[in-house]
């Protein structure tokens, strides 16, 4: 074997090797080399011995599983299967009481921001009827109304809908598996998906007896990470006296002890000058009002740097990840943290970068942590003179969110009067506790929140108050799903648009539904493995020549190219997908990938400012895999005994 760089080796370790040694393995995808078929279990299939034999149990429903073999018996055909994807022991289902399920493609409910629930209908061409109907929005309401009066007959499109008064909670692992797509009305941005919808293990013949926990409190946690460095000293004053004044008001509160504050400090690498301090420290955990004398004194040592920094920009990204790792949020329903600066974020093209991440990956890593950031930009001269216009594209992009009205979690506050901004930040804070408040105090009263409504903003407290009922609108339905054991729709398949379709018969189609491919722990290996060799190639051929990507890429790992022999077949025409570098799962998702279609031409004819930004955007995306390596309570296992074959659903947005 030729030998692996270094630190592809180190990549490889990181993210561990399985102990456990292949078996057996299953069928490979016809045409491909590495990809094996696999099924997705039907409610109520029943495993067997051998075709025929004795029934050995019930399957939970909607299980990934290999196929090993298949075999058509009496005229019906079946299917060898096992959850590992090296078995030692197999069984056999019907092979109709199995989808196939290779590119292990699944849905996720957005955020009820502002959208309506989603709907499922029997068949394609009901719901091709429904959309394409003049009288859209009568038909949804009649529909919706007869679905929750139980009045729909047999012939009826509709068939299930996603509660209304309730969200599937997010630490709730469900699957809504693709099994088919209509591309029909994508120009409008809009897809037409045939899901399943199941929770794994919720088809069990007869019910679990479990124990009743006691029932939580609607709380929330809100961190203020803040920019401490020279310019935000007014800023930092501004958000003691908020601390201080909103733990007052708190104090003669019934909801004292729900609603907790925290703050998180970053400034820039210490590497460059250790008078800067610290790159990020936690001032205060989240602490609630009980616990304010310990979180004040914190305080009172919080102060602005003495030093510059080496760039106008600071470190953001690692006051957000201090927030991400070193805050418990798991008591908390709202779980906010509020970035307060004047200035961007380095990227990972920063060499004193603490990270390694951008905004595109920091945003995922949020989402799959269930933290929902909000940046309050200060718009000063400085910032100005260094690209405001860029820094606001790069937190909105950082706090983008999938409600149309919405659209990100940012507020630019225009700060050229420190003593101004800083007391309408005040104000803008405090405006957003009262909303949370409210929603509490509702929620504690069993009452449920009103839907946001879609109106524009035209003050900057009206839009901080908006952005809280948003959040805290859809945290209520979030926390009433798991209080009340909320399901996804149980159906076996149907017909679902990615678009909240209320929303699009208003003319503002809100994103309802997100694409994931469920990875395991050996292809989230893969995929880090072979893109650090694509970065290590395109580093050593841009410094020598950049025509030679290809011919680096299989020189630094020839066992990465599925059929090295391609190179020479297809030349400079040939792409990264077509020579095979990158893993086959890639290939035939529904997403665009820049680097999947490069070619050598291609990459020759980018500047070498562009290549640089190509190479730090893949590195990114690698530094994002290795956080959700890590992220433990994020992984999913299906029954197979190796550790290996944990699932973990990757947002198509966090591919390459």
């Amino acid at each position: 074997m030729k030998h692996i760089p270094a630190i592809l080796c180190s990549l490889a370790l990181l993210f561990g090797a399985s102990e456990y040694a292949s078996a057996r393995e299953p069928l490979l995808v016809p045409g491909k080399t590495t990809l094996y078929q696999r099924v997705i279990s039907h409610p109520g299939t029943v495993s067997y011995k051998s075709p025929n034999a004795e029934i050995t149990g019930v399957v939970d429903s909607f299980t990934p599983l290999y196929v090993y073999d298949k075999k058509v018996v009496n005229g019906e055909e079946w299917l060898e299967v096992s959850p590992s994807s090296g078995a030692s022991s197999t069984q056999w289902i019907r092979s109709l009481n199995g989808s196939r399920w290779d590119k292990a493609l699944s849905l996720t409910f957005t955020e009820r921001m502002g959208r309506d629930p989603v709907m499922f209908f029997r068949s394609y061409d009901s719901l091709n009827q429904l959309i394409t109907s003049e009288k859209l929005s009568d038909e949804l309401t009649r529909l919706v109304r007869e679905y929750r009066h139980d009045t729909l007959d047999a012939s009826s499109p509709l068939i299930a809908l996603e509660p209304k008064a309730s969200a599937v909670p997010r630490e709730q692992f469900y699957l809504m598996p693709i099994f088919d797509h209509s591309l029909e009305y994508e120009q409008y941005g809009l897809k037409m998906l045939k899901v399943g919808c199941i929770n794994p293990g919720s088809g069990e013949v007869a019910p679990k007896t479990v124990a009743v926990p006691e029932p939580r409190k609607f709380k929330s946690g809100v961190a203020f990470v803040i920019d401490t460095t020279i310019s935000m000293k007014p800023y930092i004053e501004k958000t003691k006296e908020f601390i201080h004044n909103t733990y007052n008001a708190l104090e003669k509160s019934p909801l004292a002890e729900d609603l907790s504050l925290g703050v998180v400090a970053y400034r820039n690498s210490t590497r460059h000058d250790q008078n800067i301090e610290y790159v990020s420290r936690v001032v205060s955990p989240l602490t609630p009002v009980s616990g304010r004398q310990v979180m004040e004194r914190g305080l009172n040592d919080l102060d602005e740097a003495k030093v510059s920094t080496h760039t106008f920009n600071e470190d953001a990204f690692a006051g957000i990840m201090s927030a991400i790792e070193r805050l418990d949020w798991n008591p908390y329903a709202v779980k906010l943290a509020v970035l307060i600066t004047d200035a961007g974020a380095i990227r990972n093209d920063d060499k004193y970068s603490s990270t390694g991440l951008n905004e595109e990956e920091m945003r995922d890593l949020l989402a799959q942590k269930g933290i929902r950031l909000l940046v309050v930009h200060l718009q000063t001269e400085a910032g100005k003179r260094h690209g405001l216009t860029k820094t606001e594209k790069q937190y909105r992009t950082l706090t983008s969110v999938k409600d149309a009205n919405l659209k990100s979690v940012y507020l630019p506050l225009p700060a050229y009067s420190a003593q101004t901004a800083s007391q309408q930040f005040g104000k803008l804070s405090k405006a957003m506790v009262n909303i949370l408040l409210k929603i509490m105090k509702q929620n504690a009263e069993g009452q449920m929140t009103q839907k946001p409504e879609a109106v524009a903003a035209a003050t900057p407290e009206e839009k901080m108050a908006q952005i809280a009922q948003c959040i805290g609108y859809a945290a209520q339905l979030e926390f009433v799903g798991s209080e009340k054991n909320t399901q996804a729709p149980r159906m076996l398949e149907a017909w679902a648009v990615d678009k909240d379709l209320v929303s699009l018969s208003e003319g503002k189609p809100t994103e309802a539904l997100s694409v994931t491919v469920l990875l395991n722990k050996r292809q989230l290996d893969s995929l880090a493995y072979q893109l650090q060799t694509v970065v290590d190639a395109a580093k050593s051929a841009r410094d020598i020549d950049s025509s030679q990507l290809f011919q680096r890429i299989v020189s630094l790992s020839a066992q990465t190219v599925r059929d090295p022999n391609k190179l020479q077949e297809g030349g400079s025409a040939a792409n990264i997908a077509e020579l095979g570098v990158l893993p086959e799962f890639l290939e035939g998702l529904p997403y665009v990938s820049w680097i999947m279609g490069m070619t050598a031409e291609g990459w020759s004819a980018m500047s070498s400012m562009e290549q640089d930004a190509k190479i730090r955007e893949l590195e990114s995306k690698i530094q994002l895999y290795k956080e959700y390596h890590n992220d433990t309570a994020n992984w999913k296992s299906f029954g197979s005994p190796d550790p290996a074959d944990a699932m973990y659903r990757v947002p198509l947005t966090s591919l390459p």
